[in-house]
């Protein structure tokens, strides 16, 4: 998620938002956007992201953000990931694990894996996959073969930006963040309405991304909808993996694994 006030000229402009106005008016079309697994190959075919489990399970790292406390930062991360479960409709639902010692991104095949939430605060990588004006970002793997998420990472970006749990102006709401990251996590892409929970853009103070917007409790309930509910809660439980490994880079001890199947893997950015 970007700041609406770096938004590029021509890339989120009065006419784009336009459009997305005169498409809700035009009829019950949606705006939302579902993530789809990227082709290999040309003609490869692409499916859905999606999480093949009734629940989500996350891991806040223990530091949580510098510009807050730990209370007050795991409330805020709590509160962003709820609002997805409100959604009657539904059946997704997160669940907190305990804290997690050491974050690091991506899906590891054969070890342990947490799906982590994490500020950067020392520096946002110069890295083509980390958009340097992102406020946040979320790093899905997914099977290839079908569109199944194995892991979801969020990353805060802690070095350019300042973050608050009670929604005060001037500053970056945790909460509100949270709300879209939480989206992603699910496999949901940005949407082209302005209010929605969704919408790529935020500035400093926004809060009205903390409540679902039409729009997004119709991608949540179409994803998943209650009568669809496989009743079975998958992932990692959280805590440490007690088994340190070495090499030792701040991350030989790890939260819990969560096994994935064998096959490729593939990575997906999205802010």
């Amino acid at each position: 998620m970007r700041p609406a006030s770096m938004v590029p000229a021509g890339i989120r402009g009065p006419a784009a938002i336009l459009a997305a106005c005169v498409l809700l008016a035009a009829g019950p079309a949606a705006a939302w956007r579902q993530a789809h697994t990227t082709p290999q190959q040309p003609g490869d075919p692409t499916y859905p992201l999606h999480v093949a489990s009734t629940c989500v399970r996350y891991s806040i790292h223990r530091d949580c953000s510098a510009d807050v406390t730990f209370e007050e930062c795991l409330a805020a991360i709590d509160g962003g990931v709820r609002a997805w479960t409100d959604a009657d409709c539904s059946y997704i639902r997160f669940e907190p694990t305990p804290p997690a010692s050491c974050c690091r991104v991506g899906y590891v095949h054969d070890g342990p894996n947490a799906n982590c939430i994490m500020w950067r605060e020392a520096e946002w990588p110069d890295d083509p996959t980390y958009p340097p004006d992102a406020v946040a970002l979320t790093t899905l793997t997914y099977d290839r073969a079908d569109g199944r998420i194995l892991d979801s990472d969020v990353e805060f970006n802690g070095a350019a930006f300042t973050f608050a749990a009670d929604g005060r102006a001037g500053v970056y709401d945790i909460r509100s963040t949270m709300a879209h990251e939480a989206g992603h996590m699910i496999g949901l892409d940005e949407s082209e309405v302005r209010e929605a929970t969704m919408w790529p853009f935020t500035f400093p103070g926004e809060t009205h991304k903390r409540d679902l917007h039409a729009d997004d409790i119709e991608a949540v309930c179409t994803i998943y909808p209650s009568a669809r509910d496989p009743n079975a809660c998958r992932g990692p439980i959280g805590g440490l993996d007690l088994v340190c490994r070495p090499p030792d880079d701040g991350c030989g001890c790890r939260s819990a694994p969560a096994r994935g199947p064998a096959g490729a893997a593939a990575a997906l950015a999205l802010a």
